[in-house]
């Protein structure tokens, strides 16, 4: 690989991911030089988006030099990454892959990666990633992938065994948020100074251990005693987990909750607020175009976000590609820490098992810490999870094993094998009967049913 790799990165004009790449090209300086391909198939976004990224390259010490194109072949062709961030459908299908198991009495509580609404959304999202996989061994077949779609760890899975690609890897926030939104705030400690060693499967994983980088000191006891202390409406069902079996999950409620039964418990079964979600995806675009064209004020921004508390004033860009301790797409550290060999520890990796954690499967992908430097990325061995804690795990390996089968061979059967397994399934006459009317208004995305 040459000393400035090229990236090229799928998905690009988002609300969401988009505004982090650049964030991340901005902030980290060692990736000066490089060759960004900027892709995606909304060609006045990827306008707009290239607008905006040749704004950031305007202030870079080092600039990068930046393609864009609506034609995947075109950018991956020599590429030596491929980040890939792309949905169907999104908030739209997504409503309906939460509200149809609801209305049948399944008590999921998002609908997004677990649940009968998270097995569509993975049979819909694997088809589209292994597409991209082919033109990936057609055009590049030695490049380092990172899987920054969801359902991260099931299109992780299904390119590795349906695709003949390099090194595979599943990058998530779902730690980094537990520490720098969550436990940060809980025990008055900043998240830079917390080290979390959690380990699973994604968005399934558990905090083995916590420590204060600066003194060594064990913060458990701390969350224990803290927890004991809070209002019980705040993350109740991690208060619950950690009670029962002594770690708390490495997720939000929300995530966790997508696979244990007992989750709307805590949760409830409102779900998410589907329209507003669309709302304020169509506000932050506006935004983001203002942006590009150097028009906007910084409460457009706020307002975006749903806080209005900010007075009006010019933004910008180092205002909003501000740098912060917690990487925004996780890609970005691992690219930095290759083309500069310096050696730096991950929070969270998604790589396959192969002895990172002994009592899961070796050949599914696992989240843990990793290190990574020139020589590549290398995942910390966990050893045994605590018994109670891998056969949560276990349950959803089985689950996910079915689910790329089904959405690979299009088999009726293997489907509804994978949807009675999810743990919030516990009606057979309502599985069969979300199976056929889910499979009838999802028909346009999965033409292999």
């Amino acid at each position: 690989m040459s000393a400035k790799p090229t990236v090229t990165v799928i998905g690009a004009a988002s609300t969401t991911f988009g505004p982090k790449v650049l964030r991340d090209i901005l902030n980290h300086p060692e990736v000066g030089g490089c060759t960004f391909r900027f892709v995606d198939i909304q060609e006045d976004r990827l306008d707009i988006y290239t607008r905006l990224a040749h704004r950031v390259n305007e202030v870079l010490p080092e600039p990068i030099a930046i393609e864009a194109t609506t034609d995947r072949g075109q950018a991956l062709a020599g590429s030596d990454y491929v980040i890939i961030s792309v949905d169907t459908g999104h908030y739209t299908t997504w409503q309906g892959d939460f509200e149809i198991p609801v209305a049948h009495g399944i008590r999921q509580v998002l609908g997004e990666l677990g649940g009968p609404g998270g097995l569509f959304h993975s049979l819909r999202q694997i088809p589209l990633h292994l597409d991209i996989a082919r033109d990936i061994e057609a055009l590049c077949p030695q490049a380092t992938t990172m899987i920054c779609s969801n359902p991260l760890n099931r299109i992780c899975l299904a390119l590795e065994r349906y695709a003949d690609i390099g090194e595979i890897i599943g990058l998530c926030h779902g730690v980094e948020m537990a520490l720098y939104l969550w436990l940060n705030t809980l025990l008055d400690i900043d998240g830079d100074d917390m080290e979390v060693t959690a380990a699973g499967v994604n968005h399934f994983t558990w905090i083995l251990d916590l420590r204060r980088r600066s003194t060594g000191e064990d913060l458990y006891p701390l969350v224990k005693k803290t927890l004991a202390e809070l209002d019980p409406k705040q993350h109740p069902l991690s208060c619950k987990l950690l009670e029962v079996y002594d770690y708390l999950p490495g997720c939000l409620d929300s995530h966790i909750g997508e696979y244990i039964p007992y989750a709307h418990e805590f949760c409830g079964l409102e779900g998410l607020d589907f329209s507003g979600h669309l709302d304020q995806e169509n506000k932050r675009w506006q935004y983001l175009s203002d942006l590009a064209a150097n028009r906007v004020q910084w409460d457009t921004y706020e307002q975006a976000q749903g806080d209005q508390s900010v007075l009006s004033r010019e933004l910008r860009l180092d205002d909003f590609f501000a740098p912060r301790s917690w990487a925004d797409t996780l890609a970005f550290p691992i690219i930095a820490a290759k083309i500069s060999n310096r050696l730096h520890r991950m929070p969270a990796v998604n790589l396959l098992n192969n002895g990172t954690i002994d009592n899961l499967p070796a050949d599914i992908f696992v989240e843990s810490p990793a290190v990574v430097d020139a020589s590549g990325v290398q995942p910390l061995r966990i050893g045994a999870l605590p018994k109670p804690l891998a056969t949560f795990n276990r349950r959803d390996v089985d689950q996910m094993e079915l689910t790329v089968e089904a959405a690979v061979t299009g088999d009726r059967n293997r489907l509804l094998q994978a949807l009675l397994l999810d743990p919030v399934v516990d009606n057979v006459a309502a599985a069969e009967q979300i199976l056929d009317e889910m499979l009838k208004i999802n028909a346009e995305y999965l033409p292999q049913f």
